[in-house]
């Protein structure tokens, strides 16, 4: 899982073995250590209410289930939109890996 962090957007990327477990498990979980012991745990959710929050040492997206479920991998991936504030919003770009493996290596 690769999590890109921007001022007014925030990209999520999975490889495909992750993309899976997310669509059969509704749940996937990844905690990220830094020094001085400082973690944060980072948790995609397949919900029927789309939700993004960022709290203490969590980073929680709940993503719709209903079109993840449904979703082919594509180079432009699904942009979410939440609002910030009244005219301002955070957008979440959740994209698949779809770039094949070079020659030689096998595909997962």
């Amino acid at each position: 899982m690769k999590v890109k962090l921007e001022p007014q957007k925030t990209s999520l990327r999975l490889n495909k073995e992750e993309f899976q477990t997310l669509r059969q498990k509704n749940q996937l979980q990844e905690e990220l250590l830094f020094p001085g012991g400082k973690r944060l745990n980072i948790t995609v959710l397949l919900e029927s209410i789309q939700f993004f929050s960022f709290e203490g040492d969590e980073m929680r997206f709940g993503l719709p289930n209903h079109i993840i479920q449904i979703y082919k991998p594509s180079k432009v991936g699904l942009s979410l939109k939440f609002q910030r504030g009244k005219d301002e919003f955070h957008t979440v770009i959740f994209e698949v890996d779809i770039k094949k493996p070079p020659l030689g290596v096998p595909a997962q």
